[in-house]
C-alpha cells in the first residue's frame, strides 16, 4: 500500500495556480462569515455552509496558513445551529429529510478535516452532536430507503431539489443523495472509533450494495461519496468486503456514468445531461485511492486522465468550477453546459478545493521499501525519510523531469516516475549529507482508442485527450508532431469570458 510520502509538499507551478484561483475565488462575499447561512435556496441545510468550510480547510492543508475568514465561519456555527445540534428543521421522529443528512455531510466533513489539523476540541463537539442527533436516528431505517424508479421519476436541475415523501424518508431528485453521508461517517468512525456509528454505517453498506444504479438512476455524485466512504471505513477497519464493494460499484461507474473526457454523467441512464465536478473530484479520488491500495497502475491511469482531461477542464478563469455537456451517446463536442462559464458556485467550486488538495497531499509518495513514487508529473518540493527532494517537470505535456536528492542520512531507493506508460525507475544512492541531480527523459506517443460510452474513437497524447483546434482559445501547450488538427483540451481557467462561447471541441470521432 502507498502512502504520502511527507507533509504536504511545497506544489509549485500550474497546480500551485489552480489552488491559488480557488482560494482567491473563496474569499468572494458568498462564502464569508455574513453570507454563508442564508445562501442555501433548495433546502440543503449544511451544504453551502459544509462545502465552504472543507474547502477552506482544504487550502489550509495546501497552503499551509489559515483562510481569510475560516476563524469567523467557525466561530459562528454555534448559533446558527438548532436545539438539537445540527441546521435546518427538526422533524418528527422517524422522518428524515434526505438532502439534510446530504448537505450535512459536508459540514461534518469540513469539521473533521478541521479537527483533524488542530485538535480543536469545541469543534469535534459539534461534529458529534450532529452524528449523535441527526444520523444516529437513522439506524433501522436505511432498510426502507425507496428506489423504485417508477417512485423516483422527477428529473431535477443543476440543484437538486425536494420532489416527494415516500415512507420514512422525504426526497430529493438529486437520487440516492442519503447515502452521502457514509462518507462523513465513516470518516467520524475512523476519528472516534464509535460502534454505535459502525453499526449504522453497516447497515448503510448492506442497502447500498444492493442498489441498482443504473435502472434507479442514482445520481453519480451520490455515489462516487458513497464510495469515499467505503474505502475510508475499509482502511479503518480491514474487512475485504468493503474494498471489493468499492472496486466493483466503481466499475459498473466507470462502465455507465463516464463521460468520454472522464467526467461524469449527473444520474446513472440519463446521457443527455450535464457533468458535476462534484463527482469528477470524487471520482479522482476514489480512483487515487484505489491505486494506493491495490498498486494497479490501471487506476493512476484513470485518475490521471480523469484530472488532466476534466477536472483541469472544469475549473474556470475566476478559480470556480462549472459544469459541461456530457460528451457520449448525446454528443461528440465537448463545451460549458449552458450560458457563460456555468460556474456551479453552489457546489462545485467548493468542492474542486478538495480535489486539488487531494492532488497536492498525493504529489508524491512511498511504499513499504521506501521507494518514492511521482504519480502525477507537475513541480514540486518536499522532504520524508531524510530526504530533501526537489522535482521538475512538464508532465504530461513533455516527457522530461529533473529531480535534486538530497540525502540527510544514507539512503537507497528508487524512484518511480509514472510516464503514461507505466512507470521510469531511476535507482538513486545517496550518503548523508550528498546532494545529486537526475535528469531523464521519456517519449509519448500518440494513439487512438475506442469510445467507451457510444460508437467512435478518441485519440490521445499520452494520457490527454485530443481535440479539434480552436482558433479563437490558445491552447494549453503547443505539442509538436501531432496530427490531423488535433491539440489538448483547452486550459479554461485561462479562457476569459468573452471567449468561452467560442469553447466547442470535438473529442469523439
Amino acid at each position: 500500500m502507498l502512502k504520502s510520502f511527507s507533509e504536504i509538499p511545497d506544489v509549485r507551478g500550474e497546480l500551485m495556480d489552480r489552488v491559488l484561483l480557488n482560494a482567491a475565488r473563496l474569499c468572494a462575499p458568498i462564502y464569508r462569515p455574513d453570507a454563508i447561512y442564508t445562501q442555501d435556496k433548495n433546502g440543503w441545510p449544511g451544504d453551502w455552509e459544509g462545502r465552504t468550510l472543507l474547502a477552506l480547510v482544504s487550502h489550509m492543508k495546501c497552503l499551509g496558513k489559515e483562510p481569510a475568514y475560516l476563524s469567523e465561519i467557525l466561530s459562528g456555527i454555534p448559533s446558527h445551529l438548532n436545539e438539537k445540534g445540527y441546521l435546518g428543521r427538526i422533524l418528527s421522529a422517524g422522518l428524515f429529510d434526505e438532502q439534510q443528512l446530504s448537505g450535512h455531510n459536508w459540514l461534518l466533513r469540513g469539521l473533521l478535516e478541521y479537527y483533524t489539523l488542530t485538535k480543536d476540541e469545541k469543534v469535534y463537539s459539534i461534529a458529534k452532536s450532529i452524528v449523535e442527533n441527526l444520523y444516529l436516528p437513522l439506524k433501522g431505517y436505511y432498510r426502507d430507503y425507496p428506489l423504485d424508479p417508477k417512485l423516483r421519476d422527477r428529473t431535477g436541475s443543476y440543484s437538486g431539489t425536494v420532489s416527494d415523501q415516500i415512507g420514512n424518508f422525504i426526497l430529493s431528485t438529486d437520487i440516492g443523495c442519503a447515502f452521502m453521508c457514509l462518507d462523513g461517517l465513516s470518516r467520524f468512525y475512523e476519528i472516534s472509533k464509535d460502534v454505535k456509528v459502525l453499526d449504522l454505517l453497516k447497515e448503510m453498506v448492506s442497502v447500498f450494495v444492493t442498489i441498482d444504479f443504473v435502472g434507479s438512476h442514482m445520481q453519480t455524485h451520490a455515489t462516487l461519496s458513497a464510495l469515499r466512504g467505503f474505502i475510508c471505513l475499509y482502511k479503518s477497519t480491514g474487512e475485504r468486503y468493503l474494498l471489493d464493494s468499492a472496486v466493483s460499484i466503481f466499475e459498473i461507474y466507470l462502465s455507465y456514468g463516464m463521460t468520454e473526457n472522464y467526467a461524469n454523467f449527473n444520474w446513472f441512464g440519463r446521457y443527455d445531461t450535464w457533468t458535476e465536478p462534484c463527482a469528477i473530484t470524487d471520482s479522482l479520488m476514489v480512483s487515487t485511492e484505489l491505486y494506493k491500495i491495490t498498486g494497479d497502475v490501471k487506476y493512476l491511469t484513470l485518475a490521471n486522465r480523469i484530472y488532466f482531461n476534466a477536472f483541469c477542464y472544469a475549473q474556470r478563469y475566476n478559480g470556480g468550477f462549472g459544469t459541461d455537456n456530457a460528451v457520449g451517446p448525446a454528443g461528440k463536442y465537448l463545451k460549458p453546459n449552458g450560458g457563460g462559464i456555468s460556474e456551479a458556485y453552489w457546489c462545485c467550486t467548493m468542492r474542486g478545493a478538495e480535489g486539488l488538495s487531494s492532488m497536492c497531499e498525493n504529489a508524491v509518495l512511498t511504499d513499504e521499501n521506501g521507494d518514492v513514487y511521482i504519480p502525477f508529473g507537475g513541480s514540486f518540493r518536499c522532504s520524508g525519510n531524510g530526504i530533501d527532494l526537489s522535482f521538475e517537470s512538464k508532465i504530461p505535456y513533455d516527457g522530461y523531469f529533473k529531480v535534486t536528492a538530497t540525502a540527510f542520512k544514507n539512503s537507497e531507493f528508487n524512484l518511480m516516475v509514472y510516464t503514461g506508460n507505466g512507470f521510469k525507475k531511476i535507482p538513486v544512492k545517496l550518503n548523508s549529507g550528498e546532494t545529486k541531480c537526475f535528469e531523464s527523459s521519456f517519449e509519448i506517443k500518440t494513439h487512438d482508442e475506442e469510445a467507451f460510452t457510444t460508437a467512435g474513437i478518441k485519440h490521445l497524447y499520452g494520457n490527454l485527450l485530443l481535440g479539434s483546434k480552436n482558433p479563437n482559445v490558445p491552447p494549453l501547450y503547443v505539442i509538436k508532431g501531432l496530427e490531423n488538427g488535433l491539440e489538448p483540451l483547452s486550459n479554461m481557467k485561462d479562457v476569459m469570458p468573452e471567449d468561452v462561447q467560442f469553447e466547442n471541441r470535438q473529442i469523439l470521432f
